[in-house]
């Protein structure tokens, strides 16, 4: 009652939820998750039918305490669905499919773990600029999104987030479902730095993304440019725009020769003496095989050994166990791809389920009928199979009829999906024991580095990075295809398959 921002005077009812669970260890635990689901519920409802959350504090931190499972189960989705639901007010019955909402995913009242919270206090609190390194799953964008948030409640500061275009919308959709929307200005790099405006921090998701003047550069951006500085990057213009700069990076996601040359990007942090800190702790891949003593962390190794990204231990068992349930599978063909994504989503209808692949067809179903360049399917099998590129980079995941493509790295990086498959396709092979791209099969026009500077290692590079991030999309599972047969007995030899 302490809010004084509320009017309490324009609410005529109240509910109540107590019990032996509710105390003070779970209060603000089901505080946050309450809030969280209430929006995630309201996402696809019209503007005028939605309801505010009131809360002044945007949610406390609570501490991990044993009895969690008991009021996850026995109080917070009972109270939902035989409570709440019931009572008409809330529109879904099943907490499972809210579980994969975006506004769930990134909400800023996600439970953060200890390295995360103690991350976002620091920075809170400091007044330096931070680079922070991440490798995939290791919640680099629910800590964009709780900092952001904290940021503007405790400051009410002037907050930039910079993220790839083809999550912007998403970024806006987030901070306006929460009531966030007032003090935090959402964009791509290049708008952000035409806006000229300052900002008293900028936070910036997929920092490894950010561009230079590249001769490779999409030709709508170089306005920005000054041709007589190549160091007047992306990263350099953001930093005129404020004092103080947050980069959430993953030097080995970087795709396409227009990304900010890791050694350029190094330079610039050490110029600014911006503080480095690391979150080591995986979270998107969620190794469950049944009495399993491989982890997450095992897959992610063994796939960085498998593209030659960098050499880490892992346990090959990951890799090799032949149960139809198990996390990794390898098939025989891409539209058992499809059989294997369309059969999870049938067992959990509300699951993300996509096959994606690297960029080894054009994209003929771009171009309308009678273009040269046209073409009605992209990915053809055979007579009965056949299939489309991703039909937009721009919120994919949410597109009726997108489970019927086939995804493309421009659409996924920096997506979360429960259940993948993945065509590792011709543009890669192994050659000499190396991994090595195949620049006949890649028709990624912008990923390849310019005719006059032309080398393969470079192209190797950005597709072997492409995959490692494909390869890392699948929260729950994952199955692969080799189209090329030498890549095939690389990665069976890496793993241990016979």
């Amino acid at each position: 009652m302490a809010e004084v921002k509320t009017d309490y005077r324009k609410f005529k009812k109240v509910v109540v939820l107590f019990g032996q669970y509710v105390d003070g260890n779970s209060q603000n635990d089901l505080e946050a998750l309450l809030i969280t689901y209430l929006t995630a519920d309201q996402e696809k409802l019209p503007q005028k039918e939605k309801r505010v959350c009131r809360n002044g504090t945007k949610g406390n931190r609570f501490v991990d305490y044993p009895y969690r499972g008991e009021v996850l189960a026995q109080v917070l989705t009972p109270f939902w669905e035989q409570e709440l639901y019931r009572a008409g007010l809330v529109h879904q019955k099943s907490l499972d499919g809210l579980r994969n909402s975006i506004l769930f995913k990134y909400s800023p009242f996600t439970e953060l773990s200890e390295e995360q919270f103690e991350l976002i206090h620091e920075i809170e609190k400091d007044t330096r600029s931070f680079l922070v390194e991440g490798t995939v799953g290791t919640g680099k964008t629910v800590v964009l999104t709780n900092l952001a948030a904290r940021l503007c409640e405790h400051h009410d500061w002037n907050v930039g987030v910079v993220v790839k275009s083809n999550w912007v919308q998403t970024a806006r959709g987030i901070f306006r479902a929460y009531g966030l929307g007032k003090n935090i200005t959402v964009g791509t790099a290049y708008q952000l730095i035409r806006q000229k405006k300052r900002f008293h921090i900028l936070l910036v998701d997929e920092a490894h993304r950010l561009r230079w003047n590249s001769p490779k550069q999409n030709h709508v951006t170089t306005g920005i440019f000054d041709p007589n500085d190549p160091r007047k990057n992306e990263l350099f213009l953001l930093g005129e725009r404020t004092d103080r700069l947050v980069l959430l990076y993953d030097a080995i996601q970087a795709i396409r020769p227009s990304d900010i040359p890791y050694r350029d990007f190094q330079d610039y942090v050490q110029e600014k003496h911006m503080e480095r800190r690391m979150l080591t702790k995986q979270f998107r891949v969620r190794v469950q095989d049944k009495d399993a003593t491989y982890t997450a962390d095992d897959y992610v190794n063994g796939i960085c050994s498998f593209l030659q990204i960098k050499e880490s231990a892992f346990d090959p068992r990951v890799f090799q166990n032949p149960s139809k349930d198990a996390y990794f599978g390898i098939v025989d063909s891409i539209h058992e791809l499809f059989d294997y994504v369309d059969e999870r989503r049938q067992y959990h209808p509300n699951a993300q389920c996509r096959v994606l692949a690297g960029y080894a067809r054009p994209w003929g179903s771009h171009y309308k009928p009678g273009h040269k360049r046209y073409a009605e399917f992209d990915w053809v099998e055979d007579e009965e199979h056949r299939w489309k590129w991703n039909s937009t980079y721009k919120n994919w995941i949410a597109l009726p009829g997108s489970e019927d493509e086939i995804g493309s790295i421009h659409a996924i990086q920096g997506v979360d999906l429960d259940y993948v498959g993945v065509v590792i396709a011709k543009d890669l092979t192994c050659q000499g024991g190396k991994v090595t791209a195949v620049k006949e099969h890649y028709f990624d026009t912008n990923g390849t580095p310019p005719k006059e500077s032309f080398s393969l290692s470079e192209l190797s590079a950005y597709v072997r990075q492409i995959y490692y991030v494909l390869l890392t999309r699948g929260i729950s599972g994952i199955r692969v295809y080799f189209e090329d047969p030498a890549l095939k007995e690389h990665f069976m030899e890496v793993v241990g398959r016979t």
